[in-house]
């Protein structure tokens, strides 16, 4: 599959730190004092702005945490009744008619029992063809939606809504991307930004486009560039590790999803965090992990890697996000094997990678092995804007998925059940493959696999076709021309399976048996009667339907 994955792109910074303005630089957060009170705030919309009908307010942040006595609010001079949540310092107007095209101004006025009265005031733009915010989604978006929280669900975070203004957003770059066929593979024209001599344009930056629909939050920003459908394109931006990165963080708390025709735009709402916390993915008990990275992300996470090539392993990341956190820098990273043995890294942090800030990425050189139970230790010191350090450190186990793509079914097939199994069982469950001889489909984990062939039965002997055996239990076939052989591998066994004579042989070691591997239409087919006999699986018939069950 060919994937063009653009940067994710944050405002400002990425960072979720103790103010909302640290990642929207759009919105000015400034500190005065007011006869010795002291108070910051945060004024919106700002600058040109396409809804006819924006939010329009101020957060106000009062360091001594006092309630103003009144507070009168104005647009164009007009009084209006806004909301106010003190518990917040937020006032806002919402207006009950669209906005003509034009500039306004807008002003605040408050007082605190023993100070002078204080005033805000500032101007902002309502453009020509402005737009009212979608609040309408579609199958598709909705479909979407729930992906995204299937993996919050098993990275252990909380589901995240739709915000209507980051809806409206990524409706809105989607189309100017398709519009004006931006090409990301022959150009370097970044999926990111927009050009304002080209029709669509609503802002240059993802900074100026949530200016644009009002959005006063942290935002980031992930687009994808494939002719597949919404949930497939969030797959491979999960699977990439920069494009990850908005997937984790805990403050997520809304989102907007769009799709037109190959271009894929998920704009991220951030809320204002409680504490740092670290966050690693694949997560603790995880049995269904990828095992392969082909890359197609943009930039390249192997660019400050030059020995390193395509395919390596599934990506590891570690995160730490939260309010007051600068930057992280990574201490120790290791991962094992089964066996304890080390697995080979490509370590990408802060220090060496400038696309980084609070996480880190791990990559194994080498695609990691189907069906396999891996340890992982990281430690990580999170630097603080004020200065201080704090270390962070955790050791967790994850197993692979027996057949490539089985996780992603799984999860969209059923969260809750994926959450409950890494919760409640571990890495202790046994994989359930069932092949149906009168069927043409195998069932992997409760997943339907089309059969390459389906399964032949001769002189009273059911046979079935090792490609798809292999595919099924995690194991990779090769076929040995000089032996006549197929010769099947998972781990540390290595089965030849001779179709020229009764035998078979595994590990080096060669057996006799009734019940030879077969060459049936140049296939190499294999007696259910001789699996139990190699493959170290349970292996059970039920003669009523048929079927042949194998556990391992």
């Amino acid at each position: 599959m060919n994937v063009i994955l653009a940067p994710r792109k944050w405002t400002a910074s990425v960072k979720i730190v103790a103010i909302l303005i640290v990642l929207l630089s759009s919105l000015i957060w400034s500190a005065k004092p007011s006869y010795a009170l002291s108070y910051g705030y945060l004024t919106y919309p700002q600058g040109n702005v396409g809804l006819v009908r924006p939010d329009i307010g101020v957060n106000l942040d009062v360091i001594e945490g006092m309630a103003p006595e009144n507070y009168h609010f104005y647009v164009n001079e007009q009084e209006v009744n806004v909301s106010y949540e003190p518990a917040a310092g937020k006032y806002v107007y919402h207006p009950q008619a669209d906005l003509a095209p034009g500039t306004y101004s807008a002003r605040l006025m408050f007082s605190f029992s023993g100070y002078e009265p204080v005033q805000i005031a500032w101007n902002f733009n309502v453009v020509k063809d402005a737009v009212s915010l979608s609040t309408e989604t579609s199958k598709e978006q909705q479909e979407g939606l729930q992906a995204i929280n299937d993996y919050r669900a098993k990275l252990g975070l909380t589901k995240v809504k739709f915000s209507d203004a980051l809806n409206t957003a990524a409706q809105k770059h989607a189309q100017y991307l398709s519009q004006n066929k931006i090409d990301p593979i022959n150009t370097s024209v970044s999926l990111h930004d927009e050009d304002p001599a080209q029709p669509g344009y609503i802002g240059k930056s993802l900074k100026e486009r949530a200016q644009y629909i009002g959005y006063t939050g942290g935002s980031a920003e992930d687009v994808a560039y494939n002719r597949v459908s919404l949930v497939e394109a969030i797959d491979s931006l999960f699977d990439a590790p920069y494009h990850r990165t908005p997937f984790m963080v805990p403050e997520l708390t809304e989102i907007g999803i769009y799709k037109e025709d190959a271009y894929h735009v998920i704009e991220f709402g951030f809320s204002e965090g409680n504490s740092p916390e670290l966050v690693v993915s694949p997560g603790s008990n995880d049995i269904y992990v990828p095992t392969v990275f082909d890359g197609h992300e943009t930039p390249d996470p192997l660019r400050n890697h030059p020995e390193a090539q395509y395919p390596v392993g599934y990506p590891i990341m570690a995160s730490v996000n939260g309010p007051g956190v600068k930057n992280v820098r990574l201490d120790e990273a290791q991962l094992e094997d089964e066996s304890g043995k080390s697995v080979s890294l490509l370590k990408s942090e802060p220090g060496n990678d400038d696309h980084l800030h609070t996480e880190v990425i791990l990559m194994p050189t080498k695609p990691l092995q189907l069906d396999t139970t891996y340890k992982a230790k990281v430690k990580l010191t999170a630097t603080m804007e004020d200065g201080s350090t704090k270390a962070y450190m955790k050791e967790w186990s994850f197993r692979t998925e027996p057949s490539a793509g089985l996780g992603v079914l799984k999860l969209h097939e059923d969260a809750a059940a994926y959450t409950l199994q890494m919760n409640n069982f571990g890495l202790n469950q046994n994989h359930l493959v069932s092949f149906g001889l009168d069927a043409d489909k195998y069932v992997l984990d409760l997943i339907p696999y089309l059969m390459k062939q389906k399964p032949y039965i001769q002189e009273g002997t059911s046979y079935l076709y090792i490609r798809d055996l292999a595919a099924a239990l995690g194991a990779t076939v090769e076929w040995d021309d000089k032996q006549k052989a197929a010769v099947y591998k998972k781990k540390d066994k290595t089965i030849m399976f001779y179709t020229n004579r009764n035998a078979y042989n595994l590990n080096g070691v060669e057996h006799q048996t009734d019940a030879a591997a077969k060459l049936i239409n140049e296939t190499t087919m294999i007696p259910v009667r001789l699996l139990s006999e190699t493959l170290g699986a349970k292996v059970t018939y039920v003669d009523s339907t048929r079927t042949v069950n194998i556990s391992y």
